[in-house]
C-alpha cells in the first residue's frame, strides 16, 4: 500500500511537470452507506480519489459517512442524516453526488431530489439493482456491483466434489433480505439447473451470534458455507467482518466462501468468485468525472455488475488441502510466502547496482592504466613529465578510493538504519539478535526479547494525518531510546511497530523494564492525540532458539494482548 501510494504522488508530480496544475473547479459528493473502519467502505473511498486526483482539487471532494450497517432500518437516523446533508450543503452545493452501495443509493433514491434538486446521480455497489427503480429518472447512471451467488456455488462444488450441502448465511435486514431473496430463487432452479444436483441448498437467516458459532462448529465436513451479507444477526447484535468472520471461522470446520474481496481475504474465507472495491471505486470516480467534462448522463449506460474474479487465501486453501492446480486458471492468491528475491527484493537490486557501477569504473581504470602504458611506450622521452602526471592520477584514484569506501559506509549504514526514527530497522534486528542467540546457545544466559505496537496507529493517521503519525512515531522513538538501559537495544520493527532487545535479562525483569517503557510512552505528548498506550509481547531465551522462533513466541503474545484490550504486556 505505501509503495502504490508512493507512485501515485510520483505520477501526480511528473504530469503537473509535464502539463501544468489545472484543477476544475467542480465540487464532488462521495456519501458512502457505511463507515470508513469497513474496509470495504474504505477501498472504494480511496479508488475514487485516486480517480479524481488530477482533475479535482483535494478540498473540492466531500466524503460523508451514513453508517448504515450500525443504524440500519432506522428512520430517526435517516431523519437526521437528512437534516445534517441539507445544512451542511445548503450554501455548498454539490456538482455531482456519487452513491457507495445499497443504504446510499436507496437512501439518495428517495431524498435526492429533496437535499440535491437536479444534480447528477453516480451509484456504485448496489448489489440487487433494479432497473425500474430509476425508470422516470434521466439524471442517475452507474456501476452496479451485482453478485455473483450462482458463480461462487459453481465454483464450490467445483472444489470440493465430494460436497452435499451449501449453506448461504445472510440476514433479515436491507442488504441482507435482498441478497437471501435472490439466493431463494436460485435454491428453487438448482435441483433442476445445477452441474451439481446431489448438492443440497440451505439458507440461514434467523440466528445470534452465538447460535451462528455453535451451528457451524456441528456441520458435518461434505458441508460449505457461502457468506451472504450479514449486518445484525436476529437480536440486533451488530455483526463484524473484522472482528467476527475470524472467530466464526476459527470456529468452522468446513470451509467459508463469499464475494467480497478485500472486506474478507486474509479472515478466514478460502475465497470465492470476488470484487474488488478499488477497482469498483476507481471505475466510478472516472465516469463521474465524463459527466463533469461535458458528457451528457444520458449517453453512459449503466453498467450491471463489477468483475468477480476467482481470489483466493493461501493459508486457508493449505488448511483445507486444495491444491492450486484446482482452481480457476485466472485465480489470484493472497498471501502467498514470497520467494528469497521477493523477500530481499531492494538489497538485492542495490547490491547488484552497486556492482554494476563498480564493475563499471574498474573498467574505466583499467582502460585508463592501459592508456597511460601505452603513452609511456610512446612518450619515453617526456618521462619527466609522465612521472608527475602519474603521480597526480595515483592521487585521484586514492581519492575515488577514499570516496568509494566512504559511500560504501554509507550505504551499509542506510540499509540498516531506519530513516524516520534513526533507530536500526528490521534487517539490523535479524543480524544482531542471531548472532547473539548463537552466542547464549553456548552460555545459556539469559535474554528477552519484546515487540511493542502503538494502539490504534491507524486512527490517529485518519484523524490527524500522516504527519503527525510520523511525529508519534518519531517521539516513541525517542522515549524508548533515552528509556532503556545501556546493555539494550531498539530497533524500528515496520509500520508503528519496535523490537526491543534486553541482554541478559530474565523474563522478570523484563516484564518490570517494559512495564515502566509503557509508563513513560504515557507520558509522551504530540499535538492533539492524547494519551499514547502500546500493547507488547515478550518472550525470554530458550534452549535451541533461533530469530524467528523467539520473534514468534514474542509476536503471538502481541497478538493476544491487542485481542485482550490492547494497552497489555503478555509473555509467550
Amino acid at each position: 500500500m505505501v509503495m502504490q501510494n508512493q507512485f501515485f504522488v510520483i505520477f501526480i508530480f511528473m504530469y503537473w511537470l509535464c502539463h501544468g496544475l489545472a484543477y476544475a473547479s467542480d465540487n464532488v459528493l462521495l456519501l458512502n452507506s457505511y463507515h470508513p473502519q469497513y474496509r470495504w467502505t474504505d477501498e472504494i473511498t480511496r479508488g475514487v480519489q485516486v480517480s479524481l486526483a488530477l482533475d479535482i482539487k483535494p478540498e473540492s471532494l466531500h466524503v460523508e459517512y451514513m453508517d448504515k450497517r450500525r443504524f440500519i432500518d432506522d428512520p430517526i437516523y435517516s431523519q437526521k442524516l437528512i437534516d445534517l446533508l441539507q445544512y451542511k450543503y445548503k450554501h455548498n452545493k454539490p456538482d455531482i453526488v456519487i452513491t457507495s452501495d445499497d443504504a446510499a443509493y436507496y437512501f439518495i433514491l428517495e431524498f435526492g431530489e429533496q437535499l440535491f434538486p437536479g444534480v447528477p446521480i453516480v451509484f456504485c455497489g448496489v448489489n440487487v439493482f433494479d432497473p425500474q427503480s430509476i425508470s422516470n429518472r434521466n439524471n442517475i447512471t452507474g456501476i452496479a456491483e451485482g453478485m455473483d451467488i450462482l458463480g461462487n456455488l459453481e465454483l464450490i462444488t467445483s472444489l470440493h466434489p465430494k460436497l452435499r450441502k451449501i449453506i448461504m448465511i445472510g440476514d433479515t435486514t436491507g442488504l441482507g433480505l435482498r441478497m437471501v431473496n435472490s439466493a431463494k430463487l436460485i435454491k428453487q432452479d438448482w435441483q433442476n439447473k445445477s452441474k451439481n444436483p446431489d448438492v443440497a441448498l440451505d439458507i440461514w437467516d434467523s440466528f445470534s451470534l452465538e447460535e451462528l458459532f455453535q451451528k457451524v462448529n456441528e456441520l458435518p465436513t461434505d458441508t460449505a458455507i457461502l457468506m451472504l451479507a450479514v449486518h445484525k444477526d436476529r437480536l440486533g447484535k451488530y455483526f463484524s467482518f473484522e472482528e467476527h468472520l475470524p472467530v466464526l471461522s476459527a470456529k468452522s470446520k468446513v470451509p467459508i466462501y463469499g464475494m467480497w474481496g478485500a472486506l474478507m481475504i486474509g479472515r478466514g474465507v478460502v475465497g470465492g468468485m470476488m470484487n474488488d472495491p478499488y477497482e469498483h471505486g476507481f471505475n466510478t470516480g472516472k465516469m463521474a468525472l465524463e459527466i463533469l467534462s461535458g458528457t451528457p448522463i444520458t449517453q453512459l449506460q449503466i453498467k450491471t455488475s463489477a468483475v468477480y474474479k476467482p481470489r483466493f487465501d493461501y493459508a486457508q486453501l493449505q488448511r483445507f488441502g486444495l491444491e492450486k492446480s484446482l482452481l480457476p486458471k485466472n485465480s489470484v492468491i493472497y498471501n502467498q510466502p514470497f520467494s528469497v528475491y521477493q523477500k530481499n527484493k531492494q538489497l538485492i537490486n542495490t547490491v547488484a547496482l552497486v556492482f554494476i557501477i563498480l564493475v563499471l569504473l574498474i573498467t574505466f581504470l583499467v582502460k585508463n592504466i592501459s592508456q597511460r602504458v601505452n603513452a609511456q611506450k610512446e612518450l619515453y622521452k617526456y618521462n619527466q613529465k609522465l612521472d608527475a602526471t602519474v603521480k597526480k592520477r595515483t592521487f585521484e584514484l586514492e581519492q575515488r578510493n577514499d570516496e568509494l569506501r566512504i559511500i560504501s559506509k554509507s550505504m551499509n549504514q542506510l540499509a540498516h538504519t531506519d530513516s524516520l526514527t534513526g533507530l536500526n530497522n528490521r534487517r539490523a534486528a535479524e543480524k544482531n539478535i542471531s548472532a547473539y542467540l548463537k552466542r547464549y546457545n553456548i552460555t545459556f544466559k539469559h535474554f528477552s526479547l519484546a515487540i511493542l505496537d502503538i494502539d490504534h496507529f491507524k486512527m490517529v493517521n485518519d484523524n490527524f494525518g500522516h504527519q503527525i503519525g510520523d511525529k508519534v512515531l518519531e517521539a516513541i522513538a525517542e522515549t524508548l531510546t533515552i528509556s532503556i538501559r545501556p546493555s539494550d537495544r531498539v530497533y524500528r520493527w515496520g509500520g508503528e511497530e519496535f523490537l526491543v532487545e534486553l541482554s541478559e535479562t530474565p523474563i522478570s525483569d523484563a516484564t518490570n523494564i517494559l512495564n515502566r517503557l509503557a509508563a513513560n510512552i504515557r507520558k509522551v505528548r504530540v499535538h492533539n492525540v492524547g494519551v499514547i498506550t502500546v500493547s507488547i509481547g515478550v518472550s525470554e531465551f530458550v534452549k535451541n532458539d533461533d530469530f524467528d522462533s523467539i520473534v514468534k513466541r514474542a509476536d503471538d503474545a502481541l497478538y493476544r494482548a491487542k485481542n485482550s484490550g490492547r494497552d497489555k504486556l503478555e509473555i509467550g
